[in-house]
């Protein structure tokens, strides 16, 4: 992963932080990463399509829930 934004699918939530998918590839799951303040996490369900970013370093952020 690059640091561009991606649009994507949550698969799993544990708390503030979520992994999530590429829309494009499901298979290419991420590490937990931090769901941004603002969004409520519980808003967030399997399935919901996000915005996101996640760095060389593998940390991410969840930064906008899409319809």
């Amino acid at each position: 992963m690059d640091g561009n934004i991606k649009k994507g699918t949550v698969l799993s939530i544990e708390g503030q932080t979520a992994r999530v998918a590429p829309m494009s590839n499901i298979e290419l799951v991420s590490q937990s990463i931090q769901i941004a303040e603002y969004i409520d996490a519980t808003e967030l369900t399997k399935g919901s399509a996000v915005a996101y970013v996640i760095f060389e370093d593998q940390t991410g952020l969840v930064f906008a829930k899409l319809s």
